[in-house]
């Protein structure tokens, strides 16, 4: 992909963002205003333009873009921290509200990934998502939640929804986004020995509940097989797995996070995912916790990635199909086929598992 010159752009910019470093591509540019539109574009597509204009700040002046477009980033980006302060202010609160009614759950993804960059605020964030690791504690959140006046919504996957002053959140039954049932005894067993090393999170004046790093890795990788087989994944999932594996570098078992892998049929899939944080998102390869020989190139997964954009909501080779049978996305059906036989190579019990469970879990609601 390097080799489409406003590619190697994008990424050197975003690497040069993320980790503080010097633009490797800086022999490429200047770039024209047609050029700058469209990286711009493609860095909205891929959530990751407060990162990408953290890279900007280390180009010479006469390589910035032109002046109303870097307006228009600025703008962007200060509604990007805008939005990160208010959601904090949310979780605080959320935080408080389950407190008092004796609930602890625990802070998936989100701001709790968000505190492993260099810089949080930058990053662009989406809802906020509990989990609570028995039945009994889901089923009391949701009726303390209805209680409260608040119109809850059950979803697909074993979860469910509402809108806390305008914020979107999830309450969720499952810490992993895996789908063989055979496999989640052996989850729950290794969720249950991680339970002690947990953390927490400061925020205002609230105690946020974190898993341990062990499981936070698994579950954020997860996250992300998840969606490359659904529609597809954004760029900033990508940054939240590099960032997650620099901050908790120390604390990750790298022999026992293989082994875990192995065990759960996912070690090609997770060489591929490897090799694209190294190549792409530009994580120093000292920080990978374990390593994967890998027999084929990564290159079409990132391929796939930067095509489908963020959750696949801006995949222009899908833009004119209808709605199917399994799923109201534009041509769903054939999305997710393509995604079944991309995948099944490299993490087959996921790549079957998946659409059946998922579809039973709509029964479930």
């Amino acid at each position: 992909m390097f080799e489409d010159r406003n590619i190697k752009v994008f990424f050197s910019l975003l690497q040069a963002g993320l980790w503080n470093k010097p633009i490797a591509a800086l022999a490429e540019f200047p770039l024209t205003a047609s050029e700058w539109n469209s990286l711009y574009r493609a860095a909205v597509d891929q959530t990751v333009e407060g990162l990408i204009f953290d890279g900007l700040q280390r180009l010479p002046k006469e390589f910035l873009p032109p002046r109303a477009l870097l307006m228009q980033w600025l703008v962007r980006v200060e509604k990007i921290e805008q939005r990160n302060r208010w959601m904090n202010s949310i979780l605080a609160d959320q935080a408080l509200f389950f407190e008092k009614a004796n609930l602890q759950p625990i802070l998936l993804k989100g701001q709790g990934l968000a505190s492993c960059y260099a810089n949080p605020l930058r990053r662009m964030c989406g809802d906020i998502d509990w989990y609570f690791p028995t039945k009994k504690a889901y089923q009391s959140a949701v009726v303390t939640v209805a209680a409260a006046g608040v119109s809850v919504d059950h979803t697909a996957g074993f979860s469910a929804s509402y809108l806390w002053d305008g914020c979107e959140i999830e309450l969720h039954q499952k810490m992993f986004d895996l789908y063989n049932p055979f496999s989640w005894r052996y989850l729950a067993a290794f969720e249950n020995k991680e339970a002690a090393h947990g953390s927490l999170l400061s925020v205002g004046e609230a105690k946020v509940k974190l898993a341990s790093p062990m499981v936070q890795s698994l579950q954020v990788n997860a996250h992300i097989l998840k969606h490359l087989l659904s529609f597809g994944i954004g760029l900033r999932q990508l940054c939240d797995a590099a960032c997650l594996y620099v901050y908790y570098a120390k604390e990750l078992d790298g022999g026992r996070l293989k082994a875990i892998y192995s065990r759960l049929k996912l070690t090609k899939w997770i060489g591929l995912l490897h090799e694209i944080l190294i190549n792409y998102v530009g994580m120093p390869k000292q920080y990978l916790p374990f390593t994967v020989e890998n027999k084929t190139s990564a290159d079409w997964m990132m391929r796939e990635i930067w095509q489908a954009g963020n959750f696949g909501f801006y995949d222009a080779r899908y833009n004119q199909g209808g709605k199917g049978c399994l799923t109201v996305r534009q041509s769903g059906n054939q999305r997710l086929w393509k995604n079944f036989k991309n995948y099944l190579p490299y993490a087959p019990l996921e790549a079957i598992s998946f659409p059946m469970v998922h579809f039973c879990s709509r029964f479930a609601k």
